[in-house]
């Protein structure tokens, strides 16, 4: 089976915003030996419909849409599952799978308590 990870982060007007994400694409590339794709929601390209054809052009037999996503919103909850319903339509030979967002991680309390003994004062 040829599997493959699509990061799908929301997507941003703002390029550092974009750089910073394909930053973190490139650290779980590094991480990986299966293929990982990057992809946005919107605001930003490559939208997730051409992660999905780029990974099935590739030969994909698995695709693994990861969300970059903190919480539970629209977007995870209706957006997404519908766009990977209509994949699945259109490629009836690949199984793609749907994580879960990060959610109330103790991992991510870690980091936030890290982030907040950094923060720097503004006046």
């Amino acid at each position: 089976m040829s599997s493959v990870l699509i990061v799908l982060g929301h997507g941003s007007r703002n390029p550092a915003a974009t750089a910073q994400f394909m930053e973190l694409v490139g650290q779980l590339r590094a991480r990986r030996d299966e293929p990982v794709l990057p992809a946005f929601m919107e605001l930003a390209e490559p939208g997730l419909d051409a992660a999905v054809a780029e990974a099935v052009a590739g030969g994909a037999t698995e695709i693994v849409v990861q969300p970059c996503f903190l919480f539970d919103g629209m977007h995870i909850r209706r957006d997404i599952p519908g766009m990977l319903s209509g994949f699945a339509a259109q490629h009836p030979d690949v199984a793609f799978r749907f994580g879960r967002p990060f959610g109330a991680d103790p991992r991510l309390a870690e980091i936030l308590i890290e982030r907040a003994g950094e923060a720097e004062c503004l006046a």
